[in-house]
C-alpha cells in the first residue's frame, strides 16, 4: 500500500499567536512492503508527519495519498474511518491509547468498532497478547495496573488486533529492557516480512541499521534525506552534524579506520565485520 505526501504543510494553531509551522512542503514516497525509519532531532516534525498517515492530523495544505484514499485539509475525520483500519498507529506514550477497564476490552475495541463479532475478537485478543510477550491472564487485568513496558506491549497488541496493512510505530521500544526491545523489533520485522509496510520513528540508530530498509531524515519540518539505510550510515559527518548518535558498530568501525583500517562504515552485521577484519589483518 503506497504512501505519498505531496507538498504537505501542517501548522498547529493556525491564525493564532501560538501558530507553529511543523511541516513545510513535504514530498515523500514510502515504499510498500518496506520497513522505513523516520529519524531526526526532537521537534523535526516526525510525530506530526506520521499522524497524517491515518488521518489523526489533516494537512494545512497539500495532500496525503494512501492507496485510493486522499487526505486533504477539507476531509472530515469521519470520512477517514476506512483509513484507520488500513493504517495502525502506536503512539509514543501508551497511556494515550489505553482507556478501557480491562486489557481485553482495550485490545478488542478496534476490531469491534469495525464490526467484528465478539467470538472472533476474543480469539484475536488471545493471539495478539501472546504476540507481544504477555500471557492470557493479563486480559482481565486493568491496563492501569501495568508497568510502563507492559502498557507499551498492550498498546501494540491493540493495534495488531486490527491487522493493519500499514503499521506506524512512534518510539515503540521506549521503556523496554534490552531483551524486551529486541523481542519487539523482531516481531515488527516478522510482520514486515509478511508483506506489511512498517514505519518506525526511532532515536535508536542500532535498531534503524539492523532492521530497516530505508530511512527518512527530518529536519526543521522538511524531509532532508530519503535513502537506503546502508547509504545513510556512510554519511557519518552529516549524521553527527544533526546530533544523531551513530550505531555502536558504526562508531567502532570509524575508530578502527582512524587507526589505519579501511572498512565500510555501513556494515551492520558483527559476523561480517569480523570476516572483514580478518581479511585486513591477514591481507
Amino acid at each position: 500500500m503506497s504512501i505519498t505526501f505531496k507538498q504537505v504543510e501542517h501548522t498547529y494553531s493556525q491564525d493564532t499567536p501560538f501558530s507553529y509551522h511543523a511541516l513545510k512542503g513535504v514530498n515523500l514516497d514510502i515504499e510498500t512492503g518496506h520497513m522505513t525509519a523516520l529519524i531526526g532531532h526532537t521537534g523535526s516534525g516526525k510525530s506530526t508527519l506520521i499522524q497524517h498517515i491515518n488521518g489523526l492530523l489533516l494537512p494545512t495544505a497539500g495532500e496525503v495519498d494512501i492507496e485510493d484514499i486522499i487526505i486533504t485539509a477539507t476531509d472530515k475525520p469521519k470520512s477517514l474511518k476506512p483509513l484507520r483500519k488500513k493504517a495502525g498507529l502506536v503512539f509514543q506514550f501508551p497511556e494515550y491509547q489505553l482507556f478501557e477497564e480491562t486489557i481485553l476490552k482495550d485490545i478488542i475495541f478496534g476490531p469491534k468498532n469495525f464490526g467484528m463479532d465478539e467470538e472472533k475478537t476474543l480469539e484475536i485478543a488471545k493471539e495478539t497478547i501472546k504476540l507481544v510477550g504477555l500471557d492470557e491472564s493479563y486480559l482481565e487485568k486493568s491496563p492501569f495496573d501495568l508497568s510502563g513496558g507492559q502498557k507499551r506491549r498492550v498498546a501494540i497488541a491493540g493495534i495488531l488486533a486490527m491487522d493493519p496493512d500499514i503499521l506506524v510505530l512512534d518510539e515503540p521500544t521506549a521503556g523496554l529492557d534490552p531483551q524486551g526491545a529486541k523481542e519487539m523489533m523482531q516481531l515488527f520485522k516478522q510482520i514486515n516480512d509478511q508483506g506489511k509496510t512498517v514505519i518506525l520513528v526511532s532515536h535508536d540508530m542500532n535498531q534503524v541499521l539492523q532492521y530497516c530498509d530505508d530511512v527518512v531524515v527530518m529536519n526543521k519540518g522538511k524531509v532532508e534525506r530519503h535513502v537506503k539505510v546502508d547509504e545513510l550510515f556512510k554519511e557519518t559527518e552529516y549524521l553527527t552534524s544533526l546530533s544523531i548518535d551513530l550505531p555502536i558498530i558504526t562508531s567502532f568501525i570509524l575508530e578502527l579506520n582512524k587507526n589505519g583500517f579501511n572498512i565500510d562504515p555501513s556494515i551492520k552485521d558483527i559476523d561480517e565485520l569480523i570476516d572483514v577484519l580478518g581479511g585486513e589483518l591477514h591481507g
